[in-house]
């Protein structure tokens, strides 16, 4: 053997050699250093009261902590007249969310809700962006808009609702509106969060709403059950019903923009299939 076939053999060995001892642990080092040095996506944070304004006229929309998601859009000249949107959000990372099933409840559209999607981007506690598809405004005008949340001196989204926010004198007035008729009405709570009279909207019994402050957020969850007894003609939501019909929905306090007003109360409640009510009082 020669000198140069020895060296040659000797080389092949080492490298084997190094292979075995080597390979599969320096492959899953660095494997598993590279990926400890990629941070993940952040998850997409959203959750408060947002406002924006549309051709003149206010699309207030509120995100609960169950990732329920409703608008009230006072498109309309009269500013008791809301249409209602509801939706469930699904969140996405780095401020990107989605609603499968977005339900529009507009009369002046139709008598059933209809329904669409929604995409929203650029989404943190202080706004978001959203486009609207199968839906439109009652005026067939697209939805796609970015919303701001409210000011910390109107409303503070961190603050903890109190059943003690909701009762006191005097009584919040103003009008509940279901897509076809308002009613002026004023509305007043027991301890329980429970109205403590009797109100009625297009002969619906509207004395089983209940308000219930959410787990550390400034919001109220609203139920609503609507019974098949009428008050003084037909309720067309409980009419051919063996039982009542429940409503669910949120309600919030913030600073009233009205002169001599230190309170506003917005409430919306809706139903399986996205049919609801609205309540907007000042106090």
């Amino acid at each position: 053997m020669t000198i140069q076939q020895f060296m040659g053999r000797r080389l092949l060995l080492c490298f084997a050699l190094t292979l075995a001892g080597c390979g599969g642990t320096v492959s899953d080092g660095a494997a598993s250093s590279g990926s400890s040095n990629i941070a993940p996506s952040p998850s997409t944070v959203l959750q408060g009261v947002y406002s924006v304004t549309l051709q003149n006229k206010e699309f207030l929309s509120v995100i609960t902590p169950e990732f329920d998601w409703y608008a009230l859009y006072f498109e309309r000249l009269t500013s008791g007249k809301p249409d209602i949107f509801s939706g469930k959000l699904s969140l996405g990372v780095n401020g990107l969310a989605t609603i499968a099933s977005v339900r529009a409840f507009q009369i002046a559209k139709s008598a059933l809700p209809l329904t669409g999607t929604a995409s929203i981007s650029a989404a943190t506690a202080q706004g978001y962006s959203v486009s609207l598809s199968g839906v439109t405004s009652a005026l067939g005008d697209s939805l796609s808009f970015s919303a701001s949340a409210l000011a910390p001196t109107s409303y503070n989204p961190s603050t903890a609702a109190s059943y003690a926010d909701l009762q006191g004198t005097p009584s919040w007035q103003g009008s509940w509106y279901d897509g076809e008729t308002s009613n002026l009405s004023s509305l007043q709570f027991s301890s329980n969060g429970s109205v403590s009279s009797v109100t009625s909207l297009n002969y619906c019994d509207l004395s089983g709403l209940t308000l219930a402050p959410m787990s550390g957020v400034n919001l109220f969850k609203v139920t609503l059950n609507i019974p098949v007894k009428s008050l003084g003609g037909i309720c067309l939501r409980s009419k051919d019903r063996l039982t009542g019909v429940d409503l669910t929905g949120v309600a919030f306090l913030y600073k009233s923009p009205l002169a001599g007003k230190s309170w506003r109360l917005d409430l919306v409640a809706v139903d399986s299939a996205g049919s609801g009510i609205s309540f907007r009082g000042d106090r």
